[in-house]
């Protein structure tokens, strides 16, 4: 069970540099605000198989307060450069 854990937590790194390399260099502001949803969210997946790991779920509200803020952030970054951009 430890091989599928270490697995899922490299995937996870690889898909989080993808994500970060996107944030860095994405062509407008909305690819940057969907890249750092993306960030996050691997954080909570990989908050959420460090809980599965360790047995342990105490954590697991945490967990969702997390993304759940950080929907609502995306959603409002997003509506508020849609404005932005439709002055144009």
């Amino acid at each position: 069970m430890g091989v599928v854990f270490a697995v899922v937590f490299g995937l996870l790194c690889l898909a989080a540099l993808l994500s970060l390399v996107r944030l860095l260099w994405g062509a407008t502001s909305l690819d940057r605000i969907v890249a750092l949803d993306v960030f996050v969210t691997l954080i909570v997946a990989a908050t959420c198989v460090g809980m599965g790991m360790n047995r342990d779920g105490s954590n697991i509200a945490l967990a969702a307060a997390f993304a759940l803020l950080a929907f609502i952030g995306s959603v409002s970054a997003a509506r508020l450069v849609e404005k932005k951009e439709s002055h144009r």
